[in-house]
């Protein structure tokens, strides 16, 4: 019984090491990365910020009603307080003037007064409903941006899940298919168009990912995964000047390529240029 057990323990051992190293191997073999830190990190802080605008937002609407329903309450009181004082001084002149002069009688003096405070309260109703459509447009303006940034926060977390997935699929075709969906929401989207145009590189379509690449760059000429995507496939076509003129726009602007560029298949057809070796050495060496 004894040797049956370490018979057994022996065996799962033996097992486990084998399962490593098949895990090792896998590892070592991948060539790219299996998701992109940076994307996700800027779709995140992107979230963060619009939450937070949202949130600022919100407070500030509150505190601005709070205090025009305070400006609205007092002004209201003072302008009641003094119109009935001016009654009064109004009265008592015109009673003072028509003891002394002997002028008029009770009913025009009462039609007189009867005037001025109508004059009085419509200025005031007038005044107060300026205010009022005043208050009336800012609410609606800040009741439109808090929901456009509602929208804004729901598009972004959209489009996030979608990235998500990108990352998961295996397949250049799931991949496009993915893309696209992020397209018809932000059809602007660099990055989209960038990543789009690689995996239909993957597929053999050369002219298609060229126009992609080229979409991409006339939104934002100086994205260097643009650049360094476009540079691929001139070099599938067999354009190597251009193909090295994009490379080194691209180096330009984020050198870290440089450890991309030796192991891309696609960019084999440069390796018998001068140029392109003059390139890579220049930045490996800075």
């Amino acid at each position: 019984m004894r040797f049956i057990l370490l018979w057994i323990v022996a065996t799962l051992s033996l097992l486990a090491s084998e399962n490593n190293a098949t895990v090792t191997q896998k590892i070592d073999a991948l060539q790219k990365p299996l998701y992109n830190p940076f994307v996700e990190n800027y779709i995140l802080h992107e979230l963060k910020t619009l939450r937070d605008e949202n949130r600022d937002l919100k407070n500030e609407l509150y505190d601005r009603l709070a205090k025009k329903e305070v400006d609205i309450s007092n002004n209201a009181i003072n302008y009641a307080t003094s119109t009935i004082n001016n009654m009064f001084y109004i009265i008592a002149a015109a009673s003072s003037f028509l003891v002394l002069i002997g002028w008029g009688s009770i009913k025009d003096m009462n039609d007189k007064i009867g005037k001025i405070v109508d004059e009085r309260v419509s200025k005031v109703i007038e005044e107060y409903e300026e205010r009022m459509h005043s208050v009336e447009k800012d609410l609606e303006k800040r009741s439109a941006q808090v929901l456009q940034n509602q929208k804004d926060i729901e598009l972004t977390n959209t489009i996030h899940s979608l990235w998500m997935r990108a990352s998961q699929e295996n397949t250049p075709n799931g991949k496009i298919e993915v893309y696209d969906e992020i397209l018809s929401y932000r059809k602007d989207d660099v990055e989209a168009l960038t990543y789009k145009a690689d995996a239909i590189l993957e597929l053999g379509e050369v002219n298609w990912a060229l126009n992609l690449s080229n979409q991409a760059l006339e939104i934002e000429p100086q994205y260097p995964n643009a650049l360094y995507q476009r540079a691929k496939v001139y070099s599938v076509m067999g354009l190597s000047e251009s193909a090295i003129e994009d490379l080194e726009k691209a180096l330009e602007l984020n050198e870290h390529y440089v450890t991309e560029i030796e192991i891309q298949e696609e960019f084999k057809s440069l390796q018998s240029e001068a140029s392109f070796h003059k390139l890579i050495a220049k930045y490996q060496t800075a």
